[in-house]
C-alpha cells in the first residue's frame, strides 16, 4: 500500500456520522475503514509523526504501518476511553517513537550524516577548494579515535565489520565511535 498522502490542509473532522462510520466499518475488519482512517486522518497522523521522524519517506512507512497496526488491533478500540482521533494519534506517536529506537533508524541517520561530510570532500570545482579545506579542517579537530573510524568508513570504504576486525574492537565501539564523530563533525558547522 503506497497511497497518495493527503493535503495537511485536510481539516479533521470532529465525532461525527463518518467517525461513526468509521469505527463500524473497523469493526467489521472492512478495508474500506483504513481508507476512510487515511482520507480523513492521513495528513494529521502523518504530521504527528513528522515531528519524530523527519525524513519524509521513512515518515511514510511509518505512517502506513500505522494503518496496519490499526486494522490488526481493531477489537482492541473501546470508544469509551478516548476517540478514534486521539486512539489513531496514539498509535501513530508510539510508532514513530519505535521506529526511532531502531537499528534501521540510526542507520540512516548516520548515513545522512556521512552523505554530507563525503558531499562535501568529494566537490572538485576550484569554487569549492574553500569548502575542502575547511572540511579538512573539520575532520582534523577530530580525536584520533574518530577520525581513524571515519577515514575508514567513509574514505577508504571499509564495513563496520571490517574496521572492528582490523582494530580488534568490538563493533557496537565502532558503531558508536562513528555515530559519536558524525555528531562532532555536525556541531562543528
Amino acid at each position: 500500500m503506497n497511497p497518495t498522502v493527503p493535503s495537511a490542509t485536510q481539516s479533521i473532522p470532529t465525532k461525527t456520522a463518518i467517525e461513526t462510520q468509521i469505527v463500524s466499518l473497523l469493526c467489521q475488519q472492512d478495508k474500506q475503514s483504513i481508507k476512510l482512517i487515511f482520507d480523513y486522518y492521513g495528513a494529521a497522523l502523518l504530521n504527528v509523526i513528522s515531528r519524530i521522524i523527519v525524513d519524509r519517506p521513512m515518515a511514510e512507512e511509518v505512517l502506513q504501518q500505522v494503518l496496519i497496526k490499526v486494522w490488526n488491533n481493531a477489537a482492541t478500540y473501546d470508544q469509551q476511553r478516548a476517540g478514534l482521533y486521539s486512539w489513531l494519534v496514539a498509535i501513530s506517536r508510539n510508532a514513530a517513537l519505535d521506529k526511532r529506537k531502531t537499528r534501521d533508524f540510526k542507520e540512516s541517520q548516520t548515513s545522512n550524516m556521512a552523505l554530507e561530510v563525503v558531499t562535501l570532500e568529494n566537490k572538485s570545482s576550484a569554487d569549492d577548494s574553500l569548502e575542502k579545506l575547511m572540511a579538512k579542517q573539520l575532520l582534523e579537530q577530530l580525536p584520533n579515535k574518530y577520525r581513524l573510524l571515519i577515514d575508514m568508513s567513509f574514505f577508504e570504504g571499509y564495513s563496520h565489520q571490517e574496521i572492528a576486525d582490523k582494530l580488534e574492537v568490538p563493533i557496537g565501539t565502532v558503531k558508536t565511535r562513528i555515530r559519536t564523530a558524525l555528531k562532532h563533525l555536525r556541531s562543528f558547522v
